[in-house]
């Protein structure tokens, strides 16, 4: 059995937005795969978070429970030395512009083999990981 693919934010996001600029290719990419997804619990709240904010609770609500219910999803709590090791990673970093959610998913992909990520976000390239849709950052840290 092959790892799942995890998905970030920017991808649940422009899933979710159809007026966001992304959804074609993210509507597309999710259409055309067959396998497992995984995403971080922050990653879930951070994205609820987000449709809260632009459309309010009303559609935040459906949209996560749609993902808690996929059968397709797994969400992925990190574990307390996973948290320390992206938080060391956020912080001896000043120079790069992901975030902590973003570290946070950069260590859980390490620790559990996960090698490609649906993004819309040149993080993950940066990193060393594969990104669907393509992304126009070489992979390579």
């Amino acid at each position: 059995m092959s790892s799942p693919v995890y998905v970030d934010t920017s991808f649940l996001y422009a899933l979710i937005d159809d007026g966001d600029p992304g959804h074609e290719r993210a509507t597309s990419l999710y259409r055309e795969y067959d396998g497992d997804f995984a995403l971080s619990s922050y990653v879930f709240a951070e994205t609820v978070s987000l449709i809260t904010k632009r459309f309010g609770k009303s559609r935040a609500t459906p949209a996560g429970t749609w993902i808690q219910r996929s059968k397709r999803v797994t969400i992925l709590y990190p574990e307390i030395d996973e948290f320390r090791s992206a938080w060391t990673l956020f912080r001896e970093r000043p120079d790069s512009e992901f975030d902590l959610v973003d570290a946070i998913s950069f260590h859980l992909m390490e620790n559990r083999r996960i090698d490609t990520v649906f993004s819309l976000d040149k993080h993950f390239a940066q990193m060393g990981f594969t990104v669907l849709p393509a992304s126009p950052v070489q992979r390579g840290k």
